[in-house]
């Protein structure tokens, strides 16, 4: 994800979740300010929309096998995607 970010020079900031666990609690808080989340679930690719979704929903698409949040996650203006999809994101930054 970096490496696409570089190649396609936008800037970024970077928090290591791994070193600082977001949990259930504040994901669910952190995916809910957003208008639209995505999430990538294996091959497939899941749409959310925060505002209607319940907490388990969120839960399932956002936190990881450690019970935080997954990364990546990344956030552009009012949309949330967790887990990484290239050909979104690609749209996200033209």
């Amino acid at each position: 994800m970096r490496e696409f970010l570089a190649r396609n020079k936008v800037d970024f900031e970077f928090e290591d979740v791994r070193k600082q666990p977001v949990s259930r609690e504040d994901t669910v808080a952190l995916v809910r300010e957003f208008r639209v989340a995505f999430a990538k679930k294996g091959t497939k690719l899941v749409e959310l929309d925060p505002k209607k979704a319940t907490d388990d929903e969120i839960a399932s698409a956002f936190l990881g096998t450690s019970g935080t949040l997954r990364a990546p996650t990344i956030a552009v203006d009012d949309q949330l995607m967790g887990g990484w999809d290239e050909a979104l994101f690609a749209k996200w930054v033209r």
